[in-house]
């Protein structure tokens, strides 16, 4: 069945959780504020882009988010790689890219030379996936 999103409401298509889904054990997290989250979201998408696209393609598919356990581990290990990486390698962008997002929070295309410079600082490191390549 095709889920189009009104069988939603009648409970016909909705995503399932399976019954033998469990919580992962997953302990390479990290807790972002929105700020942290911002500055480093450009090196996110290009270190973790396999994980990223992989859990975006069932998110799309409307699998129930309880069956995509393995995924949502990838996603969160490469992203707590990358940022661990930033805070021991390219801090001094990171920071330069909040402060610049701080002040210009309505204006953050004004933030695209120093956003640019922690990327290059993240994929020159081959932090996340990219230490496989």
């Amino acid at each position: 069945m095709v889920f189009n999103g009104s069988e939603a409401f009648r409970g016909a298509g909705a995503p399932s959780l399976k019954g033998e889904v469990s919580v992962s054990q997953n302990t390479n997290r990290v807790v972002l504020d929105s700020q942290e989250l911002n500055a480093a979201s450009g090196a996110f998408n290009l270190c973790c882009a396999e994980a990223y696209s992989r859990f975006t393609e069932l998110k799309r598919v409307k699998i129930h988010p309880g069956n995509m356990t393995t995924e949502r581990d990838a996603v969160e290990s490469c992203s707590a790689n990358v940022f661990n990486g930033i805070q021991s390698s390219c801090l001094e962008q990171f920071e330069a890219v909040k402060s610049c997002i701080s002040d210009n929070s309505d204006e953050w295309a004004k933030c695209a030379a120093v956003r640019r410079e922690l990327e290059v600082c993240s994929v020159t490191n081959k932090f996340g996936e990219l230490k496989k390549a």
